[in-house]
């Protein structure tokens, strides 16, 4: 079928112009694992997650550890402290680099996804 102007000529046909699809960049797992390790160290955890797009879960690791800190500071004086306060430091320093490693995953993933697919409109 032809569509026509008033005039009676023929109308070129539409031409389907694809939407551009965004880019999303790819995040690196060994980044997100050394920012939990090394600031991990200094007591600060939560970046990793941050830069992998878990906002949520980089910012409950924060609040948590400082939290957790303050409680495991007053326990020093009763002397449980000495051992729950390590003990804190390490889950964080394991939990926080498999958070954020897993993190990093999903939001590659979703990159792909959307790669693929291309915009929703």
């Amino acid at each position: 079928m032809t569509y026509h102007d008033p005039y009676g000529q023929p109308l070129p046909v539409p031409i389907h112009v694809p939407y551009p699809v965004p880019v999303v960049p790819q995040k690196s797992a060994g980044v997100a694992v050394a920012l939990e390790l090394v600031l991990g160290l200094f007591g600060v955890f939560g970046v990793g997650n941050l830069y992998a797009g878990r906002t949520g879960a980089g910012v409950a690791l924060m609040l948590s550890f400082w939290g957790l800190f303050w409680v495991n500071f007053l326990l020093l004086f009763v002397f449980i402290g000495i051992v729950t306060m390590p003990l804190t430091w390490i889950a964080y320093l394991v939990m926080g680099p498999l958070l954020a490693a897993q993190g990093v995953e999903r939001h590659n993933s979703f990159a792909g996804t959307q790669a693929m697919i291309g915009p929703s409109y």
